[in-house]
């Protein structure tokens, strides 16, 4: 076994556990923050994948804002953790049933997989090496050669835009209040 596949087990084992913690967490901020520890172990995936842009998009949508928004929300709520045991021998053997089809789902096309070499059609065309026929650069090089490049005015007008929506979002927020209360 190499390093990678054992860092491939290890992350995907990290991220198996803690997501079975975020369902089962009585706490919702526990479960939270297991939320994001699952989400950082998928953004290591994708870096091991070399799919740079792709994990760095999730880091900012997922991690940044998604579940900052939930645990903003949990927080605000306030909500009281209580004793709220459900009854696992009542739902107890559906969740298993669903468990079993789900795994049986999941196994069963790759059953048939072994039987891939016994057919009877020819490989050797199926499989271009197109690192060796194109330069190689990376997806975050490919998409900051285009940004900045051919579509540089769009990328200044969003920035501009998004500018404009802070100072709105500012000056709506902002009260002036002209009576000061002095107390002596």
């Amino acid at each position: 076994m190499t390093s990678f596949e054992s860092l491939f087990f290890i992350t995907s084992s990290i991220i198996l556990t803690s997501a079975i913690v975020v369902v089962s967490a009585k706490n919702p901020i526990h479960s939270l923050l297991l939320m994001i520890l699952v989400f950082i172990n998928v953004v290591y995936g994708l870096f091991c994948l070399e799919v740079e842009f792709l994990a760095l998009s999730f880091v900012i949508v997922y991690v940044g804002a998604i579940a900052i928004l939930f645990l903003f929300v949990v927080m605000m709520l306030d909500i009281k953790i209580g004793d709220d045991s459900l009854d696992f021998l009542k739902y107890g053997p559906l969740g298993y049933f669903i468990s079993f089809i789900f795994i049986l789902e999941i196994t069963l096309p790759l059953k048939d997989l072994n039987n891939f070499s016994s057919l009877s059609f020819s490989t050797t065309n199926l499989w271009i090496n197109w690192m060796s026929e194109i330069d190689f650069i990376s997806n975050i090089q490919a998409i900051g050669q285009l940004l900045y490049t051919y579509y540089f005015v769009f990328f200044l007008v969003a920035g501009l835009i998004l500018f404009v929506a802070v100072l709105g979002a500012l000056m709506l927020t902002l009260t002036l209040n002209k009576s000061v209360k002095i107390s002596h």
